[in-house]
């Protein structure tokens, strides 16, 4: 990955399920410490910058192990790298 070294970007996988009822949101735009704003100033963009994702797990243990974003793109993280 780019910006987290410990984490990976897959297309397909195996022995993951995709948790369709666990919904999350994630926060697209860093936070910026040190910044004051009003709440409502916070809350737009929170919503303007914001997307939804699934939770994967392992298909075996059921352990949280990534998410799967509005593109298909699974993003890993707890995890560790394997060579097929």
């Amino acid at each position: 990955h780019e910006q987290y070294v410990t984490q990976y970007r897959a297309v397909f996988v195996v022995n993951c399920k995709v948790d369709k009822d666990r919904a999350l949101v994630h926060n697209t735009v860093p936070s910026k410490v040190g910044k004051r704003r009003r709440d409502s100033e916070e809350k737009e963009t929170l919503s303007a910058h914001s997307e939804r994702v699934n939770s994967v797990v392992c298909s075996t243990c059921s352990t949280e192990i990534g998410v799967l974003d509005s593109e298909e793109i699974y993003h890993f993280f707890n995890v560790i790298p394997s060579e097929p």
